[in-house]
């Protein structure tokens, strides 16, 4: 244990390492949290994406999971925050993606556009719900703007 905690303070293994959280027992409470927030439950599942998130900083699973959690709580800073660590930090979350362009187009920030091609580019056959809303919302951009130059 004290190697790991100097190897915690030095930045080397998150605080759920030392714990001995393994990636199975994370997903489990992801996946717990997830059922909650989709069963309304959204504070109960902020909590523990919260201790997630806390524990490693580097789950950009959680991250994401947190920012969709504090978005329909309606705390749009927190959301953005959470998204631009995912993307800040390389992965890949047609989540974050498609959630932080949702929101910029919402805010009137062209750039959310950028976004949702991103979140489709990243999954393009459309495996995952964000991918599948980003692309919706493009189409309905691009209906809309041909509506408006006839």
């Amino acid at each position: 244990m004290p190697n790991l905690l100097a190897r915690f303070l030095a930045g080397e293994v998150t605080w759920a390492q030392v714990e001995g959280m393994t990636a199975e027992h994370a997903a489990r409470i992801a996946q717990t949290a997830c059922d909650l927030a989709a069963a309304g439950k959204l504070e109960e599942a902020r909590v523990l994406l919260e201790g997630l998130v806390a524990g490693n900083p580097h789950d950009a699973s959680a991250r994401a999971a947190l920012g969709t959690v504090f978005q329909k709580l309606g705390r749009i800073p927190e959301a953005l925050a959470e998204y631009e660590a995912v993307i800040a930090a390389g992965a890949q979350s047609p989540v974050a993606l498609a959630n932080r362009g949702e929101l910029r187009l919402a805010a009137g920030d062209p750039r959310g556009a950028t976004d949702l091609e991103a979140a489709v580019a990243v999954d393009p056959q459309g495996t995952t719900v964000a991918a599948q809303r980003a692309a919706g919302l493009l189409r309905a951009i691009a209906t809309a703007s041909a509506r408006r130059e006839k």
